[in-house]
Parts: C-alpha cells; sequence; structure tokens
C-alpha cells in the first residue's frame, strides 16, 4: 500500500506541473495577444490587419494551451481519488489496531 501511495502522489506531483506549464504558457500568449491588439489600435491598412491577425493567432494559442491543460487535471483528480481512497483505508486499519490493542489491555489486566 505504501509503494502506491507514493505512486500516485508522484503522478500528481507530474501532472500538476504539467497544468503549471500549460497555464503560464497560455498565460503568455494571451499576453502578447493583447500586446498584438494594443498595437493594432495605432496602425492603419493591412499593417493593422496583420497585427490584429497576430493578436488572434496568439489568442487561439492561449485557448489551445488551456484545453491541453484539461487532461493533466483530469488525471490529478482521479490520483487524488485514489489516494483518498488509500488514506481512508490506512485510518480504517489504524483504528482496528487501536481498538485490538486496548481489547488485549484489558484482557491481560482482567487476569
Amino acid at each position: 500500500m505504501g509503494f502506491r501511495s507514493l505512486f500516485t502522489k508522484g503522478v500528481a506531483l507530474s501532472q500538476a506541473g504539467q497544468t503549471n506549464k500549460h497555464s503560464r504558457k497560455a498565460s503568455s500568449l494571451a499576453r502578447q495577444a493583447m500586446n498584438s491588439f494594443r498595437q493594432a489600435r495605432s496602425l492603419k491598412g493591412d499593417k493593422k490587419i496583420d497585427k490584429m491577425l497576430d493578436g488572434m493567432n496568439y489568442l487561439s494559442n492561449s485557448v489551445l494551451e488551456v484545453s491541453d491543460s484539461i487532461t493533466p487535471i483530469s488525471t490529478m483528480n482521479a490520483t487524488s481519488a485514489l489516494l483518498a481512497d488509500n488514506i481512508q483505508k490506512m485510518i480504517n486499519q489504524s483504528q482496528l489496531n487501536i481498538i485490538n490493542t486496548l481489547g488485549n489491555r484489558k484482557k491481560i489486566k482482567a487476569k
């Protein structure tokens, strides 16, 4: 049970890292899109259209990064559920051990 618990924690941590990476990249791309749109305000004609297209490209890539972060999040949720189940089993086993130990002590004192 200890190996499984360590494994699930490791999976959760690696997936959290991947989600964080996607989030940072999405934020960076969104900032680049905003900058492109701001720059387009001061331009005219084809340059304005080109800058707006650049902004749309950055924005679509940002949305793609957000979308790519969903898989690691769902993996983390599944791993957390498994981990919670393992923790509950360990707590239940510890409680049984304590009850048995206390029961044995009462039997010894009664003799």
